[in-house]
């Protein structure tokens, strides 16, 4: 039987009698506990261990160990209790590590106990059947805010117990699996058992002694305990998981608690933490534009501003900074970021931005210059946050090492062991970014932090210490606006700093930014309109209720240019002068708003003889890299004349932001006219190459902003991106005014375009054909800002069940936008493996990569499922996606790609609700196509 480490013979004894329950003795902690039953707490021993259960009590103290350790890495919970209470910051720390061993507190009752029947403790009784509740986290939040049974042993831990003020810090410490108790019958005193609960009462002055110092004095209020509670709820999750890793805490069964807490639990605990991955590497000393790039070249004049601002000496801060496409934005947020770690301001970063294309450009981006950004002898994480994550083996196998062992004691939810739940949460690569010490996403993986999605504490507290750049701001709907201004305020309110990056924002987005991120800092009285100069580029600095400090910055030469815009009619006019160009030898690309038309215009120029590169969101992960490398290599930075002579690409909007691409000639379906200046930034991006045309040319496919425009004026043209971009007045604008000026002129005239498009009263004299679009367009939006408001989380609500929690696999960050994952597969008479080979199969590493690189994305209102497949091949299916639920993964599917359908295609078939089953063709360098629907 595994021994304590240091603990003496004498404390412990093995009951005579077979069967009996194990006994702690010596433990005489002002009186109030002589012994202990052996409760067990985690009860799945791996093959070769001695011990058969690991002590409730031993676990809880491992928790503990951990969390006293988290609080210097993720300070949030303790600054925010000093701000609060008024309590001294060893109160502070004394009552959250007590608190965090008390999370397992409802583990002592009978209902819990019997899920391993084999350690039920015969002092409880015989094993009823059936077994009471046992769903230990309703069962602890019942113990400790019920009436008569914990409330006052509770004062011992701290003076001014009362309920239900403290029922949010109780709900965050007992609920610590991902989310809240949900509700459901409240167990009875009965059902819990007189034993269990006299064991629980003796626990919590043992708490006392091990964690020695006086009740907590400090005074909080209703509101304070709420707003405390997520911070604290990521906390004890993250400790109950790093404190579940069976590898470091090992299996007791006896012991002396004392002994295990200071020669055991603590030290395991150091190991559990630094093997975790999640310590902080230290940041480089040499900070600016130089360290960050290796180069001697100046650093342009955004670059140098985030240099050299003085930066304020409170936190948090909110920077926003728009500067013309191409101009250094993401080194001048990786040096802002950098000074803003050296200051103390957070431990790393993460980058969101609005796709997964996007999110790919950033990492292969940091995966050359993260490094510098900290010291010499460091090993900084680097993750991808989406599903083709391709994170630091050594903190991706020590956080995946945790959970691999431990099975749940059940069915519910809320019953899944810490580690098998960490199992299930680290199983998607997505989940881990925020415990990176770098990382590069999706911005939905940072939403999921503010909905009432599982393990949203958890990602909030890894974001606290992580400042959070937000690229591309300018891309988002009324819904998703709504969620990043939510985020700017959790993210203040946990004392973190923001970076908010666009090409140009509105005025009006720019008052919602500040006074979403005041809000955070709980100053929510002034929501007036700030006076925002005309200076463009311009960079701000806001902290507090202090006015933003707003620098005009100018831009770089090379990025002074006027580009001239031209209207075609249509495709085959699009065709034609794509063509043209192509023939000259200019590097071309056609920017369409459809997957669907840009394989139609990949049609049209292979009819002409070209043979175009098509680039979009819908191909496996693979082979969109190697399309995006392919891409990168003929159009980027270090592409030569040879390479890009008469090439074209036709693509969708993964192009029109993050990659740094350089065309001679630009067609463009015509779209809201801060993308196409977003798009245009793309034209003549690299100065000093020899050019096919004379000057920079951006060509729009768009009927005519005549004032007699009806209501089909955009359909009749784009029936397929009519659905995408709904409000048709919005888009005559931006033609009208961009066809009328006839250029783009960066960076002086860049301000003015935005705001004949998006300024107050720029809509109000669009045709009248279109105001239907107009208002349906503004109703749409309030209702999604309405649902949104509905859906989304509140710091002054804290931890709390006021909504549906769901997995967080499948809540939404985006209205109308549910995707279906479809996993791409091969089958080869007998099996299903992944689209991508798989070197080694008994790895599960490589196995879950390889099956991330071949997912594609579709509209669940494209495709909900697959469609009938003959039996054999069925039966694989659903076998892969059976192990996949119990990873946690509950929503991919699988899609077979089988080479006997029609032309010897490789092929499959899906399924949507409109059109039952329809047949789908992939192919590597198209993608995935809808063939029937």
């Amino acid at each position: 039987m595994a021994e304590p480490e240091g603990a003496g013979s004498e404390t412990r004894v093995r009951a005579a009698a077979a069967g009996t329950p194990l006994i702690h003795h010596d433990l005489t902690f002002e009186g109030a506990w002589t012994m202990v039953v052996a409760f067990w707490g985690k009860a799945r021993p791996r093959p070769g261990d001695s011990a058969t259960f690991h002590a409730l009590e031993f676990h809880a103290l491992d928790v503990a160990a951990v969390a006293e350790i988290l609080l210097d890495l993720y300070p949030a919970p303790i600054r925010g209790f000093i701000e609060l209470s008024a309590a001294p910051i060893e109160d502070v720390r004394r009552l959250l590590v007590r608190l965090a061993a008390l999370h397992d507190i409802g583990k002592y009752a009978r209902g819990f106990q019997g899920k391993v029947p084999e350690r039920w403790p015969p002092s409880l009784g015989p094993l009823p059947s059936p077994l009471p509740l046992g769903d230990h986290t309703a069962i602890g939040l019942h113990l400790l805010c019920g009436r008569d049974l914990l409330r006052t042993d509770m004062r011992g831990l701290i003076a001014d117990y009362e309920i239900p003020r403290w029922t949010p810090l109780i709900m965050a410490t007992v609920a610590h699996h991902g989310r809240p108790v949900l509700g459901g019958p409240k167990p009875r005193r009965t059902e819990i058992g007189e034993e269990s609960i006299a064991a629980a009462k003796r626990w919590i002055p043992t708490i006392r002694e091990l964690v020695p110092g006086p009740a907590f004095t400090g005074i909080l209020d209703e509101a304070a305990a709420a707003r405390l509670s997520l911070p604290l709820a990521g906390l004890v999750n993250l400790a109950d998981w790093i404190g579940s890793n069976q590898s470091i805490f090992e299996y007791h069964e006896e012991g002396d608690p004392a002994d295990y807490w200071s020669n055991v639990a603590r030290p395991a605990a150091r190991r559990a933490v630094e093997r975790s991955g999640i310590r902080p590497s230290t940041p480089s000393p040499r900070a600016g534009f130089a360290a960050l790039t290796g180069l001697a070249m100046p650093a342009s004049p955004l670059q140098h501003w985030a240099e050299t601002v003085s930066l304020p000496d409170r936190w948090p801060v909110l920077a926003i900074v728009e500067d013309v496409t191409g101009a250094g934005k993401t080194e001048a947020a990786l040096i802002l970021a950098h000074r803003l770690m050296l200051a103390g301001l957070g431990d790393g970063f993460y980058v969101a931005l609005p796709t997964q294309a996007t999110a790919d450009a950033m990492y292969r981006r940091l995966r050359t210059t993260h490094r510098r950004l900290f010291a010499d002898d460091s090993h900084p994480s680097l993750v991808l946050a989406h599903g083709a994550s391709k994170l630091d083996d050594l903190f991706r196998r020590s956080i995946v090492a945790v959970g691999e062992d431990e099975a749940p004691y059940g069915s519910r939810d809320d019953e899944e062991t810490a580690s098998a739940a960490c199992a299930a949460w680290i199983a998607d690569d997505r989940r881990k970014a925020f415990f990176a010490d770098v990382g590069a996403g999706t911005i939905d993986q940072a939403f999921l932090a503010v909905l009432p999605s599982k393990f949203a504490a958890l990602r909030l507290l890894g974001l606290s210490r992580r400042v959070l750049i937000i690229d591309e701001a300018h891309c988002y709907g009324a819904y998703e606006s709504e969620e990043l201004m939510r985020l700017i305020a959790f993210q203040a309110a946990a004392g973190g700093a923001t970076i908010i990056l666009s090409a140009t924002l509105a005025d009006p987005i720019k008052d919602r930014l500040v006074h979403a991120f005041r809000q955070g800092l709980g100053r929510t009285g002034d929501t007036r309109r700030l006076d925002w100069p005309r200076a463009y580029p311009s960079a701000a600095l806001v902290v507090s209720e202090a006015a933003p400090r707003i620098d005009a910055v100018a831009t770089r030469p090379d990025r002074c240019r006027s580009v001239a815009v031209e209207r075609l009619p249509d495709a085959a006019a699009a065709v034609e002068a794509i063509v043209a160009a192509a023939q000259r030898g200019a590097a071309v690309a056609w920017i369409r708003n459809t997957v669907d038309d840009v394989l139609d215009g990949e049609e049209l120029l292979r009819a002409r003889g070209l043979e175009p590169i098509v680039f979009h969101a819908r191909f496996a992960m693979i082979d969109r890299q190697r399309i995006e490398a392919r891409v990168t290599e003929g159009f980027g930075r270090a592409s030569s004349s040879e390479d890009r002579r008469g090439r074209i690409v036709v693509a969708s909007q993964v192009i029109e932001s993050s990659l740094d691409l350089d065309f001679d000639v630009m067609v463009s379906d015509l779209a809201p006219v801060d993308l196409l200046i977003q798009r245009a930034g793309r034209l003549w991006r690299h100065s000093g190459r020899e050019r096919a045309v004379a000057e920079p040319r951006l060509m729009v496919v768009s009927p005519p902003a005549d004032s007699e425009a009806g209501r089909d004026w955009y359909r009749a043209v784009f029936p397929r991106a009519a659905h995408v971009y709904r409000n048709h007045a919005l888009l005559w604008r931006s033609a009208d005014i961009l066809f009328r000026t006839g250029a783009i002129v960066s960076p002086e005239g860049v301000r003015a375009l935005v705001a004949a498009v998006y300024g107050v009263g720029a809509l109000d004299d669009v045709p009248q054909g279109l105001e239907r679009s107009w208002i349906a367009a503004d109703g749409e939006d309030r209702a999604a800002a309405s649902l949104a408001e509905s859906n989304l989380l509140r710091p002054e609500d804290g931890y709390v069940a006021t909504s549906a929690w769901s997995p967080d696999v499948v809540t939404p960050t985006r209205l109308g936008d549910e995707r279906r994952i479809f996993r791409l597969a091969r089958w080869d008479g007998e099996r299903l493996t992944p689209w991508v080979p798989i070197a080694n199969p008994t790895d599960r590493i490589e196995e879950a990569r390889a099956w991330a690189l071949s997912e594609v994305s579709l509209r669940a209102s494209r495709a909900e499922g697959r469609g009938d497949y003959p039996r054999e091949i069925e039966r694989a299916a659903i076998a892969i996606e059976e192990r996949w639920r119990k990873h946690g993964d509950g929503h991919s599917v699988v899609l077979p790609i089988v080479t006997h359908l029609p032309a010897d295609e490789m092929g499959g078939k899906l399924r949507s609700k409109a059109t039952a089953d329809f047949l789908v063709r992939y192919s590597e360098n198209r993608g995935l196509m809808l063939l029937s629907q």
